[in-house]
């Protein structure tokens, strides 16, 4: 059985994603995909374990593999292991419509997310602009919102590098509408488990074991 670990939140959209998205890599495998949360006591015996954790920090280091050891699963490396992959999905969302984008991409925070941000930032020449701006730590999102609008630069495409819809969204797209623009001027796209390619990417990542 393979089984898609998430943190877990009170809000009640985050545990339907997370689900939504087991049933949809269900479907993508022809085979059982579960979805647990690291409140859950226990995994299934043996379960093939996928830890939904961008960035790396205790969940990953510590959370994931006591819970895991406790219920004799495998885990496996967690979406942080993936960062490259994660990014070209992210890249591929923002240029559908061709290159020449100005880019925003949205991270949680930066320390413990260094290897999505090398990865972002590693094929920013897929747009015209690229900029990077956390939900927790500075540069914000808003700050560079700030500046870029100083500069006369719109549209923009901000792209939330979270997984699911839920608290952490809310916050980050009520940063895109603050200043005079009170929005207008930013276009925010799905989070990540939304849209195409994300399911195909966890599909493989459990065939690849």
């Amino acid at each position: 059985m393979n089984i898609l670990l998430a943190h877990g939140s009170s809000d009640a959209r985050h545990g339907d994603a997370v689900r939504k998205l087991a049933d949809d890599v269900s479907d993508i495998l022809g085979d059982v995909v579960q979805a647990a949360f690291l409140s859950d006591e226990s995994l299934p015996q043996g379960a093939r374990v996928l830890p939904l954790f961008l960035g790396e920090g205790k969940h990953g280091a510590v959370d994931a593999p006591r819970l895991a050891e406790k219920s004799g699963a495998v885990l496996l490396p967690s979406l942080a292991a993936h960062a490259d992959r994660i990014a070209e999905i992210a890249y591929d969302r923002v240029t559908t419509q061709g290159r020449r984008v100005s880019a925003l991409f949205g991270l949680y925070r930066y320390a413990g997310f260094e290897a999505l941000y090398a990865a972002l930032h590693a094929q920013n020449k897929r747009c015209t602009l690229v900029a990077h701006g956390a939900l927790h730590g500075e540069p914000t999102v808003a700050s560079t919102l700030a500046l870029w609008r100083a500069d006369g630069i719109a549209p923009i495409k901000l792209q939330p590098m979270l997984l699911f819809d839920g608290k952490s969204i809310d916050e980050m797209a009520a940063m895109a509408v603050e200043g005079d623009t009170g929005g207008d001027d930013v276009e925010i796209l799905p989070v990540l488990s939304k849209g195409a390619g994300f399911g195909e990417l966890i599909a493989s990542l459990l065939k690849e074991g």
